[in-house]
């Protein structure tokens, strides 16, 4: 806290929050406010109150329930946000919900008695203003209500319900939607940033320039103090949304690869979260393979290039089913890499790469799919079969983060010959291999310290989130986003240029974007830099210092007509 309140000149506030657990930004930008309201007035009291589910009708009170089912269908999402996006649309859900649920809502605003009301949720903005001013004809006490917009690049025209006191708003695109669809005036719009938790305030502060020797010094204590197992090594926080664990799992064996191939030394932390499946897989996940695995993918492709290359280069149908396709040269460099006994070190490459020397077809490679401890077989010289373990790779280095439940598993092995190759079919042979660490976090209660000690962010784009990390000047790459919703929020990192959006259906390409970046200090400095220019640590306690202004003001007026009306009232015969 930036200043020291003098508690005996402050009243206190009482302050109701409207939201709904339909994702956890609402919750989580209300109670980052809430904190504030303690801190700044202390004494204060606040509840939370999800209008429909206590007052409302279906599909009002099912808001919860239909947005988990949407949320992990992106398609229906998408369908539903579009529809509903409109001023047509608009105009009859606050006609219907008026007359469903505003009584309701009303009586259950009024039980709570607040000084003030909050909205947190576009659902909750446009009934509870009617109901606001109802209840203050009814008692003569005026009940000030003020929206916090939670969204930073886009947001549903059920926000700008025009009715409040101040809306408080994270970003020009906002501005200018609540301009167009609401109709607000610039005086009610107040630009301050998202609410996000304070704790994200105190390690921005003690960050500092995370580009400077002070900057990485914070970083080093913060990566001992939560107990990460290297200090000094790139640390990349990857995030995923859902319960699933396909597209964030395969994310993180695209950057277990990538590091590796290019001896990047790096921690790589993946928030599970309840996600326990998740946590279990990275436990036992046999790390050799995977990279196995991505190697056998660039040879299968890379062998069905050049075979389509050298049978472009038959002439006549005699040369392509005889001669051309096998002796030409293009050809020969590809038996050439398929036989090479670097390739052979990798497991499994040499049982499921073949060449079919008797004919022009392309070669046919059998994949299997990633698995854990995947015994192998290999021939000898005699022809007999030998069991082959995983066991180029040692694992050291497991433990428990304290605050997380956290599981690392690191392949230090500094023996390990690793090997890339080009388009154009050629061995890369890498000297040394980047030792990577992989660390599944549980139930995480130390975010701002995650953000501030990792060096990327590998996300969801969500605003919370995004928020979060620009205020801690944490580089973000996106990979996925729900349609509508969040697509805003993408244009607020690309041309805030702290960030890009590689789908999570290229991990690799994720993977290798974000390689760039560590191994170019410039770069990430810059990334830095304009993800700093874009924070707003703050936010909450500027909002809510603006909020606890006005109500107090109210506050005032309404107890001096308290007074004025029983006096009158002590005056009547």
């Amino acid at each position: 806290m930036d200043e020291t309140v003098n508690t005996t000149e402050l009243p206190t506030l009482k302050v109701l929050f409207l939201s709904s657990d339909t994702g956890g930004g609402h919750r989580a930008s209300a109670e980052s406010l809430a904190n504030q309201f303690k801190i700044i007035y202390p004494g204060s009291t606040y509840d939370l109150l999800d209008v429909f589910a206590d007052g409302g009708v279906p599909p009002y009170n099912t808001l919860v329930e239909s947005y988990k089912h949407l949320s992990a269908h992106p398609s229906q999402w998408k369908l539903v946000y579009k529809l509903t996006n409109s001023r047509a649309m608009e105009v009859i859900f606050d006609k219907h919900s008026t007359l469903m649920c505003e009584q309701a809502i009303r009586k259950s605003i009024q039980e709570y008695g607040p000084d003030v009301v909050v909205s947190v949720h576009p659902m909750m903005t446009n009934v509870p203003v009617l109901s606001c001013e109802k209840i203050s004809k009814e008692t003569g006490r005026h009940l000030p209500i003020f929206t916090v917009v939670t969204d930073l690049g886009s947001a549903h025209c059920a926000w700008f319900a025009n009715g409040v006191e101040r809306m408080f708003i994270a970003s020009d695109q906002i501005r200018e939607l609540a301009k167009t669809r609401g109709n607000l005036p610039d005086g009610k719009l107040v630009q301050i940033g998202l609410p996000i938790r304070h704790q994200f305030a105190v390690q921005a502060n003690l960050l500092g320039d995370r580009m400077s020797d002070t900057g990485k010094a914070y970083q080093h204590k913060l990566r001992s103090d939560l107990g990460l197992p290297y200090v000094d090594r790139k640390t990349i926080l990857v995030m995923g949304g859902g319960e699933g664990v396909g597209s964030l799992s395969d994310i993180v064996d695209a950057l277990y690869n990538e590091f590796a191939i290019k001896g990047i030394d790096a921690v790589i932390l993946v928030v599970c979260g309840r996600n326990e499946e998740l946590k279990k897989e990275l436990e036992d996940r046999d790390w050799d393979y995977v990279i196995n695995h991505f190697a056998m993918t660039k040879v299968s492709s890379t062998s069905r290039k050049l075979s389509d290359l050298a049978f472009k280069n038959c002439t006549t149908p005699d040369t392509k089913a005889i001669n051309g396709c096998m002796e030409g040269g293009v050809t020969q460099t590809l038996r050439k890499i398929l036989s090479s006994s670097s390739l052979l070190r990798q497991n499994a490459v040499h049982d499921v790469v073949s060449i079919n020397e008797s004919s022009c077809q392309n070669s046919s490679v059998g994949q299997t799919s990633p698995k854990n401890n995947v015994d192998l077989q290999q021939n000898n010289s005699n022809g007999e079969v030998i069991e082959k373990g995983s066991s180029e790779f040692h694992f050291s280095d497991t433990r428990h983060l304290e605050d997380t439940n956290t599981e690392c598993y690191s392949d230090t092995s500094e023996d390990y010959q690793n090997y890339d190759h080009k388009e154009d079919g050629s061995v890369v042979t890498i000297d040394q291999k980047g030792n990577v660490a992989v660390c599944g976090l549980g139930f995480v209660t130390k975010m701002a310290e995650y953000m501030a000690a990792a060096d990327v962010l590998v996300s969801k784009a969500g605003p919370g989130t995004i928020a979060e990390a620009a205020a801690v000047s944490l580089p973000v790459m996106l990979t996925s986003f729900l349609p509508g919703q969040e697509e805003g929020n993408i244009d607020f990192v690309v041309n805030g240029e702290f960030g890009v959006y590689i789908s999570d259906t290229n991990p690799s390409d994720v993977a290798e974007e974000v390689a760039k970046w560590l191994m170019d200090d410039n770069k990430m400095a810059k990334l830095s830099e304009a993800a700093k220019a874009h924070g707003a640590p703050n936010a909450a306690r500027d909002i809510v210092r603006s909020i606890g202004d006005l109500s107090l003001q109210w506050k005032k007026i309404n107890d001096g007509r308290d007074v004025l009306n029983k006096a009158a009232e002590a005056l009547k015969p």
